[in-house]
């Protein structure tokens, strides 16, 4: 390996494959658990793209997620539609995973164990960014009461020191359509995630687009308590409904 590339992997700029992974370990004498954890954490980050059918057999990437979460100081989560894996509740998750004709609710309950356990990282020291349309909330997988339920854990999780949740208010216009969910995992990766494929994006390039566009949305949002009102107003809406 070239005297740069050490210098970006210890900068941060680039993501070392495995097999940079087991030479850097065989450099510096890295053996054991440490070494199976080195190489782990390279072989998640650099997934490349997968071909993920979300009701088939999700759990295995809600582990690798999970795994992902717990060696990233921040992340950075933008849903067009719907909410993230770290803000649903039980009732949530369990109907996103088992929801379609081709579900499988076995599999699906194992994904919802998975992204539920994931969830305990918020108990952590880490950083949590979420922004999402005003329109998102309106997604309603659950009955008016379910979704009450949901919308009032978005406060509850909104009130962590350690998370930040942004709210872009309905008719604010916009530069640009941002059309997939996407979660920022510190400045080495960006996971990205359509209906049939999951990109697992370590690019330079990739990376700084992702947060520049995180960065103009987060602008767009409202935070603490204008964020809360939008939220309760939302949770009146279907207790109503």
């Amino acid at each position: 390996m070239s005297q740069s590339l050490i210098a970006k992997i210890e900068n941060g700029r680039q993501v070392p494959k495995r097999d940079q992974v087991v030479a850097l370990c065989d450099a510096y004498g890295v053996i054991g658990s440490d070494r199976a954890v080195l190489v782990a954490i390279a072989e998640d980050l650099r997934a490349e793209n997968q071909r993920v059918v979300l009701r088939r057999n999700p759990e295995p990437a809600q582990k690798r997620i999970g795994r992902i979460q717990q060696v990233s100081s921040i992340q950075r989560c933008f849903s067009p539609s719907g909410l993230p894996g770290l803000l649903q509740t039980a009732d949530y998750c369990r109907a996103l995973f088992s929801g379609g004709p081709a579900a499988d609710l076995e599999a699906a309950e194992a994904a919802s164990a998975a992204r539920l356990r994931n969830q305990e990282v918020l108990d952590t020291d880490r950083e949590f960014h979420f922004v999402l349309p005003e329109g998102s909330l309106g997604w309603a997988l659950l009955s008016g009461e379910g979704m009450t339920h949901q919308i009032e854990h978005l406060l509850v999780v909104a009130g962590r020191p350690n998370v930040q949740l942004g709210i872009i208010p309905w008719g604010q216009t916009v530069s640009e359509l941002p059309l997939n969910s996407w979660t920022e995992y510190d400045d080495h990766l960006v996971i990205v995630g359509t209906m049939t494929r999951v990109a697992h994006l370590t690019q330079r390039g990739d990376l700084d687009e992702y947060r520049r566009l995180f960065n103009d949305l987060q602008s767009l949002a409202v935070y603490d308590h204008e964020a809360s009102v939008l939220l309760r107003e939302t949770a009146r809406r279907y207790r109503t409904s």
